[in-house]
């Protein structure tokens, strides 16, 4: 049977420590435990080699850049000015400048793995009660898809959820400075940008409850086609028309087929409006998790009937719904509740770790036999 290889064991093994013993024995959270799971990670996607769905799409543009693009051609990006270049210009910028001074491409992935973990796990630490069990869900199965697959939506995601600093001081001019940053390491950054206003609605769990039926019920009405025009009003040119060309895609533009996903977003759902009130008296800033989390799942549900969108469109609000509401309501309720959750999402781990391992752990050459690192590897 495919299971993942020994490093992504260890890392699994310390969060379950980590996780247990900031909940049951810590009297408060313990950053050296956020320190060794960033180490792990790290090294893990870091010093990668050939593993990752897009790892060879990555390591080919690599070397493009730096033959057919010029410096010139990334400034231009970056002011929004008339230029060939697709891809965003801060990845670029990185990958030319790596090129050019004669650096292999693993230092790439390493300086994006440095980025996107220190961004999100400062930013967790700052504003999770319990940080390990946070990165346990960031792990499980996240770090995967984003982090080690969808490389610039990770980056993307993780200037967006460093964000939410400024959201919480209503410092608008430092908000939109991090958008600016996020959109130059992907585009679908500019769907958070009502973040910063999503946070200000009075939300209840009755309200929740329907303005998540309401979402589901309009999504046969795909109603995300109206989009298209806004984001070419308020967004750079390669944004709006990126979205606009994923409308009628043939192969991503079909609908998200029903299964798991489905089934662990509706325990999601029902652990969130059965809580709300208990995490909103304890954990500070919660109603502003909340709302974004919320927010990520009408996306979902708007846009169901278009894969892509589903999926990458809402995932910095998802950010929210996973690393930061969950935690927030183990750490908000009490006693026989509190271990009920926590046993809960540990059984969910362990079975997300065989289920990813055999399926697209294997697909992706993250298990042993198939996962190659330039540090231990052989």
């Amino acid at each position: 049977m495919a299971i993942l290889h020994p490093i992504f064991i260890v890392i699994f093994l310390f969060l379950a420590f980590a996780s247990y013993y900031e909940i049951y024995r810590a009297e408060k959270k313990q950053s050296i435990f956020v320190w060794i799971a960033a180490l792990l990670i790290i090294i893990a996607v870091g010093f990668r080699m050939d593993v990752g769905a897009d790892y060879p799409v990555y390591r080919t543009l690599f070397s493009g850049f730096a033959l057919y693009t010029s410096y010139g051609d990334v400034f231009d990006k970056a002011l929004f000015r008339e230029n060939t270049e697709e891809i965003e210009w801060i990845f670029v910028l990185l990958n030319k400048v790596i090129f050019d001074v004669g650096l292999p491409f693993y230092v790439v992935t390493l300086i994006m793995a440095v980025i996107t973990v220190s961004l999100k796990f400062t930013t967790i630490y700052k504003n999770v009660a319990y940080p390990a069990l946070a990165i346990f869900f960031y792990f499980m199965p996240i770090m995967f898809f984003e982090d080690s697959g969808q490389m610039r939506q990770g980056l993307g995601i993780a200037v967006c959820v460093a964000s939410f600093k400024f959201i919480k001081e209503r410092n608008l001019l430092m908000f939109l400075l991090c958008m600016y940053i996020a959109l130059g390491f992907h585009k679908t950054s500019i769907v958070f940008l009502p973040a910063y206003w999503l946070v200000l609605i009075p939300m209840n769990s009755s309200r929740i409850f329907w303005v998540l039926i309401i979402s589901l019920l309009l999504s046969p009405f795909e109603v995300y086609r109206t989009a298209g025009g806004f984001f070419e009003t308020i967004a750079p040119e390669d944004v709006g028309g990126a979205y606009t060309g994923y409308l009628d895609d043939h192969y991503y533009g079909t609908e998200v087929e029903t299964g798991l996903n489905d089934i662990v977003k509706f325990f999601y759902i029902i652990i969130l409006i059965r809580y709300d009130k208990e995490a909103c008296r304890e954990v500070l800033w919660y109603e502003y998790m909340r709302n974004l989390a919320v927010f990520g799942l009408c996306l979902f549900y708007l846009m169901r009937s278009n894969e892509i969108f589903a999926v990458r469109l809402p995932g910095a609000y998802m950010f929210f719904m996973t690393m930061f509401c969950m935690p927030s309501i183990v750490f908000a309720v009490k006693d026989q509740v509190k271990q009920v959750l926590y046993m809960g999402f540990m059984t969910y781990f362990t079975m997300m770790f065989f289920y990813f391992g055999k399926g697209n752990g294997d697909k992706g050459r993250f298990t042993a036999g198939k996962y190659y690192n330039v540090l231990f590897s052989r």
